[in-house]
């Protein structure tokens, strides 16, 4: 279904003061991110943050050397963006659609980050947003989407929630990984209560998924599955009491990447936040 993206910016620039609350698990979510970034920067320069918010990713970054283009779609995002960062040298703020990414030229940065669920957000367009994240990228991406085996009993639960019965969205998450405002008339039962009573479009992918669209793009795929699944299965009381304690955080850190490598690597992720992330490399030719 065709994307109105100046809803989506509308929708997005009311979520904007709320960007970084984190809620239940996203504080795992975001920290197991940073490690797979610390890992991978080495040989990195410039790098393009897409979908990159309020700046949780961008700024620190920047704050640390690299040449950062923080791209979004949401103007008031930029703006709070642009207010934590001040005179910040090496960080560019631009407004655009991860969708389109035609401003830059082929294999422009290092490193490309879409770790926010831009792509997911594109809807129809999520696969073309995937191609554009890896077309700029020279050397790596990072990327994190939503992961269809969780938000097939997120959209089970809603479904009961908001009517008593399956909607025909559960089906179509099941088959496709595709959810849109006006696939169906009962889907405005499920975005009842959210942001302007709205949900935006949405792609969710599975690990297979994610890994055939990054070998199609010619990338060397290091990793591909659930992030911080073992978050997921915890309560949030559990989730609480460990980020109360900064080394007993760490474990619990240390705990969640094992979990994820060796326990259930195709696991859901975590609750909140895009929880399957993938890393692709650029071979050298």
């Amino acid at each position: 279904m065709d994307i109105d993206f100046d809803r989506e910016q509308r929708w997005w620039d009311a979520k904007a003061a709320r960007e970084e609350a984190d809620t239940a698990d996203e504080a795992v979510n975001r920290a197991l991110r940073w490690r797979e970034i610390d890992r991978r920067l080495e040989g990195v320069r410039t790098i393009l943050d897409v979908g990159g918010g309020s700046g949780a990713f961008s700024i620190p970054l920047a704050e640390r050397g690299f040449e950062v283009t923080h791209l979004d779609l949401s103007p008031a995002m930029l703006e709070l963006a642009s207010a934590r960062a001040g005179e910040l040298a090496g960080l560019t703020l631009v407004q655009g659609n991860a969708a389109d990414l035609s401003r830059f030229p082929d294999r422009a940065f290092d490193l490309v980050l879409n770790l926010d669920g831009a792509i997911s957000f594109c809807g129809a367009l999520a696969d073309q947003a995937l191609r554009e994240a890896c077309r700029v990228a020279r050397s790596r991406v990072i990327l994190a989407v939503s992961h269809r085996e969780w938000m097939v009993p997120v959209t089970i639960r809603g479904s009961l929630a908001a009517s008593g019965r399956f909607l025909p969205a559960v089906e179509a998450m099941m088959q496709d990984g595709v959810w849109h405002q006006e696939q169906f008339p009962e889907n405005a039962l499920l975005s009842r209560g959210c942001t302007q009573d709205y949900l935006g479009p949405l792609r969710a992918f599975l690990p297979a998924e994610l890994r055939s669209a990054l070998e199609a793009e010619e990338l060397h795929v290091e990793r591909c599955g659930g992030l911080g699944s073992l978050a997921n299965f915890c309560s949030p009381e559990t989730v609480a009491v460990v980020q109360g304690d900064p080394t007993r955080w760490e474990q619990f850190l240390d705990l969640c990447e094992q979990y994820d490598r060796e326990i259930l690597p195709d696991g859901p992720g975590t609750r909140q936040r895009a929880g399957l992330l993938a890393v692709g490399e650029r071979p050298v030719r």
